[in-house]
């Protein structure tokens, strides 16, 4: 029997996902990190009796049981663990960005006391329960399963992460996080060699491929609608108030009581300034005040932005780039160095010629009242942005894809306007990892050697339709399709659950698999 820690994984589909990994496969549930919203705090214990159960919110905060804390105190962080892992150190101390709620509560110095007291922390749970797989539906990036994930890769224990694509409930399943490596490859310089393009393309793949090439209002990515019905409820006291009845509801909490809202506070993850990570605690009216006071923060810094921004001159030789969202997984930890954007942009800057101009676009959802985008701007950002003599700061109002069709290509770190490019006649330079990194049309950029080959690769590129379709006919037989997140997508794939458990189990065995079969060759 060999063991496995289940990290974020949602009580449905996931618990059945476990029990047939177990019966079939012989990997037995050790340790579980689960939310509150869908009681798997009490399901999985249900299902696995022996099981170490962690509460989401515990995660964050580095709160584990008991014997693991006892444990963690005979853990010492290893040096040469630290001399190799040096830049992700750096990037899980970025990462806790959003925890900082409000750019003053957690410095440096706490940040790196945290992410190395969560590495004792695994480096305890690893000797007291020896896992031999870790599994978690999305690429680690909430710093507790980032620095589990570190320790695995030095440790040699396989982490396999599910990562998304543009298609709902598509997916892959990796154990490297910062490259797809040689995935969709194989099959698509088959289907290249292919005399005919009329590839075998799943349905949701050929139906979004079409929405794309029509006007930015129909191709807007999915859940983009509940994003701004979650902004107004989230702009006002009353509309606060409302999402935090729903929130008490999902977490199956109460007001009153001993363990009620009124003397527990809200479950959050935020650090509150006068207490240590594990200790922080938000009082209902405290959280309220610090909602409001960021939704202000937001709001001066949307005013800074458009202070700044321009409309476009379409007539210049430009390259666009939209920023990413920030807190979130597609920069931090997928943009890996380029986490940093400004560095980004920099390096276009650097390698393209002096008649190029890099516009640039903010991403909508910065703003937002009910996301996190405070924490991860400075006016000084934009400002040092807006004093280059070759970037030109966009005004938010103007259309994405407008911007799009006028440039001579588009850079992104991880985002779906990669995808949009591709589809829309562009090259892409990418500088993160992404489901598309290995098209043609694609520049993959990690390092000074790579970026040298921007302006050849813009100069030569053609776009090539029937390339695009191997692509994607490889994407299709290559990836499969479940709510594996959250319950995501459930509702819009129409899936048995029957089925999403078979594809999820039937990938990560056939990912384990692979992984054998590489080391061995």
């Amino acid at each position: 029997m060999k063991n496995v820690i289940y990290v974020n994984c949602y009580a449905d589909p996931w618990i059945k996902v476990a029990e047939r990994l177990q019966s079939e496969h012989g990997y037995k549930p050790v340790y579980w990190v689960g939310y509150n919203e869908d009681d798997s705090v009490n399901l999985v214990s249900q299902h696995f009796p022996d099981i170490i159960y962690q509460k989401y919110y515990d995660a964050w905060k580095g709160v584990f049981p008991s014997d693991i804390a006892e444990k963690a105190k005979e853990c010492y962080v290893d040096v040469d663990f630290l001399r190799k892992f040096a830049s992700e150190e750096l990037q899980a101390i970025k990462m806790m960005d959003r925890l900082d709620i409000d750019q003053r509560s957690f410095n440096f110095m706490e940040r790196q006391r945290h992410f190395r007291n969560l590495l004792r922390s695994w480096m305890a749970v690893i000797e007291l329960y020896k896992p031999d797989l870790i599994v978690t539906p999305a690429i680690p990036h909430r710093v507790y399963d980032y620095a589990l994930y570190l320790l695995c890769k030095y440790q040699g224990i396989t982490f396999l992460a599910f990562n998304h694509t543009q298609f709902i409930g598509r997916y892959m399943v990796m154990d490297n996080i910062f490259s797809i490596d040689k995935l969709f490859i194989q099959d698509y310089r088959k289907f290249e060699d292919a005399e005919t393009s009329n590839f075998d393309i799943p349905d949701d793949i050929s139906l979004l491929l079409e929405k794309v090439k029509k006007d930015y209002l129909t191709a807007l990515p999915y859940g983009n609608a509940i994003q701004s019905v979650l902004h107004k409820q989230s702009s006002s006291l009353f509309g606060l108030l409302k999402r935090f009845r729903e929130g008490t509801r999902q977490n199956h909490q109460t007001l009153l009581g001993k363990n009620g809202v009124f003397t527990q506070g809200i479950p959050c993850y935020y650090k509150s300034r006068k207490d240590s990570m594990e200790k922080s605690h938000y009082s209902l009216f405290k959280y309220s005040l610090m909602k409001l006071k960021t939704n202000r923060m937001k709001r001066k810094m949307a005013d800074f932005y458009n202070s700044l921004a321009e409309k476009p001159d379409y007539n210049q030789n430009y390259v666009v780039c939209y920023l990413h969202y920030q807190p979130e997984a597609t920069t931090s930890p997928e943009g890996d160095i380029y986490v940093d954007q400004s560095l980004w942009l920099d390096t276009l800057l650097r390698y393209l010629p002096q008649n190029y101009m890099v516009y640039v676009k903010e991403h909508p959802h910065q703003f937002l009242a009910h996301r996190e985008g405070q924490t991860n701007r400075i006016k000084e950002f934009y400002l040092d942005l807006a004093k280059k003599d070759r970037v030109k700061l966009i005004d938010l109002s103007i259309d994405s894809f407008a911007l799009m069709e006028n440039a001579k290509a588009v850079s992104t770190i991880t985002g779906t306007v990669g995808w949009e490019a591709m589809v829309r006649h562009k090259p892409v330079l990418l500088f993160g990892l992404a489901w598309y990194e290995n098209y043609k049309g694609v520049l993959r950029i990690k390092d000074e050697d790579s970026a040298k080959g921007i302006i050849s690769f813009i100069e030569q590129y053609q776009y090539d339709e029937h390339s695009l379709k191997a692509y994607l006919a490889s994407v299709g037989k290559n990836t499969k399709c479940a709510y594996y997140y959250k319950g995501v997508w459930k509702d819009d794939l129409q899936i048995s659950e029957k089925n999403c458990v078979e594809s999820i189990t039937t990938s990560i065995i056939e990912k384990i698999h692979q992984k054998h079969e590489d080391n061995k060759g």
